[in-house]
């Protein structure tokens, strides 16, 4: 099937709203204002001749890195090589901003989707899981010496390479409306980060750099969440002993995720 790539713009959320339930997430869906915001600057629509969505692809670039976050492609036009254009346009636009390196998450089971993005050169760099816990059990949890505190711009630096963040991560989500971006520190070194959108809610990327770690991380977010809600969403990205914490603390897995990364493709 011939699909054309274009840029986004606000008359595709009908399409959004078609099309995002796909990647079966638990993410509120945008409202259209949301998806102005957020999407349209750097989401690619496919369609076919006669105007018809035939899927869409959402990134973000992060210094030298192009983060493939959304690629979906409608029912009607599945294996039929839009993903692969999708992926091609990113490639070229990733390229043409300075980037090298690209990355995606996906789910284990998704295999005809893995061999797509192994055929671009992405590789398996580390699985992660997606956990639902109630607030209720991180209250009171605490390490003596360890504290709490803002991230701030000039924090970024030092905050991204102990906890293995790629480099402008914390920028591009601080520019998100709503973000909330905390740190631990002991003895002065960092010991763990995390961004909590208050109205999913979800802590991503959310890292510890010891397991016991993770409830006061989480404790520090805690003040941040909406009066109405009872439970946070968390995504433990290649930390098993963060993740198994968690989940011995009370937490439940809601999805195994494999992450990929690789060199972005020669043109």
């Amino acid at each position: 099937m011939r699909a054309n790539v274009r840029a986004a713009s606000r008359t595709d959320h009908a399409a959004f709203v078609r099309l995002f339930p796909a990647l079966e997430v638990d993410d509120p869906i945008l409202d259209e204002a949301q998806f102005v915001e957020t999407l349209v600057p750097t989401t690619l629509i496919a369609e076919a001749a006669d105007g018809a969505v035939l899927g869409y692809a959402y990134y973000q670039r992060m210094k030298d890195v192009t983060y493939v976050r959304h690629l979906v492609t409608a029912p009607e036009a599945r294996r039929q090589g839009v993903g692969r254009r999708l992926l091609g346009e990113i490639v070229a636009r990733a390229r043409a901003a300075g980037c090298t390196t690209w990355c995606l998450n996906v789910k284990p089971l998704n295999l005809p989707a893995i061999a797509l993005y192994e055929s671009l050169g992405m590789e398996r760099a580390f699985t992660s899981k997606a956990l639902f816990m109630a607030w209720s059990k991180v209250e009171g949890a605490g390490v003596p010496g360890v504290t709490s505190h803002d991230i701030a711009p000039e924090d970024d630096a030092r905050v991204e390479p102990p906890m293995k963040l790629m480099a402008g991560q914390l920028a591009t989500n601080r520019a998100l409306d709503g973000r909330v971006l905390k740190r631990l520190e002991e003895d002065g070194a960092v010991v763990g980060a995390s961004v909590f959108h208050p109205d999913f809610p979800g802590a991503y990327p959310f890292r510890a750099a010891r397991p016991e770690l993770a409830l006061v991380l989480l404790r520090a977010l805690r003040p941040h969440a909406r009066a109405h809600h009872d439970t946070v969403n968390v995504v433990c990205e290649g930390q098993p002993d963060v993740a198994d914490a968690l989940i011995a603390a009370g937490a439940t897995v809601k999805l195994d995720i494999v992450h990929l990364r690789g060199p972005l493709p020669q043109p």
